[in-house]
């Protein structure tokens, strides 16, 4: 995005922020005040980012910015954060904003103020943010304010592939199974001693589901999307040439599980992947960009890099999963003029500068994400940020257990490849109808 898109945005969210203002006589027309001074109250912001990272950041940017406002950040347990949302809601003692993933945004649609197009057109937010952000686009408005994106990656032992002459990480999937005689180390009864990559299994591998997930966006499908009427299901869609993806990317992924294949690199007996890979004992690890410093933190004396993760060969979509933070607001805000104002601001490219940095994570801002930082494992994950994509996961816990049960089903041979993605499929087809707009 050009200098003039990006002062064409923030005209439009200025437009957008003055007019809640005057509309709910926060802001009256003739008085000296500016959209920013008018700003008034007590802020309180939800989120499952550390708040040792990213407190300060709001409520230290936010607030310099002018008007007599403060802001507190109040950080959520990850796996406490939906049902302490409810229970909040449920008693009119929500946060007046509230940072979430695309994994939240459905189960949380009817708290949420949407931004009308009229305020933010649809192609202006196309041009401010990455492809992938087109998942906050609903019918009836934009469901809020991008900040970070935390992308899947590759990391990688360097020791490990040193030792067998590999000089670089694999760029497509197709390139691992070339790499497994060599990575993959057994004991003499046949157990694994050290693994190539951690996929067939569901309980032992990090992020298994947001894995399967990025398979599936590398096909080019959307998992989920937007229909008139709601949202409809696409894992079962088929190509034009009538085959369905999502057997072979599940498949794809039993080939690794597989004792009688020449790829076969993991089972359910090992470690988590990410201990296996931070004990050394793992040479290609597939994690969150986030997880960078908890990495060098375990072990550090651990050799590793960071890549971007593999692509399909002989396609020209690149594509990754990231998990996309969002600021939104609480429509039932006792303060709603002033909490929008507030979301306003975090837009402006100095605040995501300093939530970027605070985070070591890359936002998904078009403009910033060319300026390219020095670090070599931030320049990564900035290149991963473009081509992230996410999904509406209709309920987090649910789908994942339906996720772990098509793995377990299709490895124990309790059914079919085919018949287990019928079963995930219809499972997950009654989630997404339950969000049909009735007419």
């Amino acid at each position: 995005m050009n200098n003039f898109q990006t002062i064409l945005v923030a005209i439009f969210l200025a437009f957008f922020v003055f007019g809640v203002l005057i509309f709910s006589g926060a802001l009256k027309i003739g008085t000296s005040k500016s959209g920013v001074e008018a700003i008034t109250g007590k802020i309180t912001i939800w989120g499952d980012l550390p708040a040792k990272d990213v407190a300060g950041v709001f409520q230290g940017t936010l607030p310099s910015n002018g008007g007599s406002f403060s802001v507190t950040y109040v950080e959520q347990s990850k796996n406490e954060y939906q049902q302490n949302l409810i229970e909040a809601f449920a008693k009119d003692e929500g946060p007046d904003l509230f940072i979430i993933s695309p994994d939240m945004i459905l189960k949380n649609s009817n708290f949420i103020y949407k931004i009308p197009y009229a305020s933010f057109p649809e192609k202006s937010f196309k041009s401010a943010y990455i492809d992938g952000a087109d998942v906050l686009l609903s019918n009836d408005g934009v469901v809020g304010f991008p900040l970070v994106v935390d992308p899947l990656v590759l990391y990688y032992n360097k020791d490990m592939l040193s030792n067998e002459g590999i000089l670089y990480p694999p760029t497509t999937w197709d390139e691992l199974f070339g790499l497994a005689t060599k990575l993959t180390k057994k004991k003499t009864d046949g157990s694994i001693n050290q693994s190539m990559i951690a996929l067939g299994q569901y309980e032992n591998v990090n992020h298994a589901k947001d894995i399967l997930s990025m398979l599936l966006l590398q096909s080019n499908n959307p998992i989920i999307s937007r229909t008139e009427t709601g949202y409809a299901l696409n894992i079962k869609d088929t190509t034009p040439s009538g085959t369905e993806p999502f057997a072979q990317i599940v498949n794809f992924f039993l080939e690794f599980s597989n004792p009688s294949n020449e790829s076969y690199s993991w089972n359910r007996s090992l470690p988590s992947s990410f201990d296996m890979f931070t004990s050394g004992k793992l040479a290609f690890y597939i994690g969150s960009a986030s997880e960078l410093f908890k990495i060098q933190a375990v072990n550090p004396n651990l050799s590793f890099d960071v890549t971007n993760i593999p692509q399909t060969k002989g396609t020209n979509i690149k594509r990754t999963f990231g998990n996309m933070h969002t600021l939104v607001i609480n429509k039932k805000s006792k303060n709603l003029a002033s909490v929008v104002g507030v979301a306003g601001l975090t837009n402006k490219p100095e605040f995501l500068k300093e939530l970027a940095v605070a985070t070591s994570l890359p936002t998904m801002n078009r403009s910033l994400l060319n300026d390219k930082p020095t670090d070599p494992y931030l320049v990564t994950f900035f290149n991963s940020a473009v081509i992230s994509r996410s999904w509406l996961d209709p309920d987090r816990d649910a789908t994942n257990g339906m996720f772990k049960e098509l793995i377990d089903n299709s490895l124990s041979n309790k059914l079919s490849v085919v018949d287990a993605i019928d079963k995930l499929y219809n499972q997950m087809d009654l989630l997404v109808r339950s969000y049909e707009v009735k007419k």
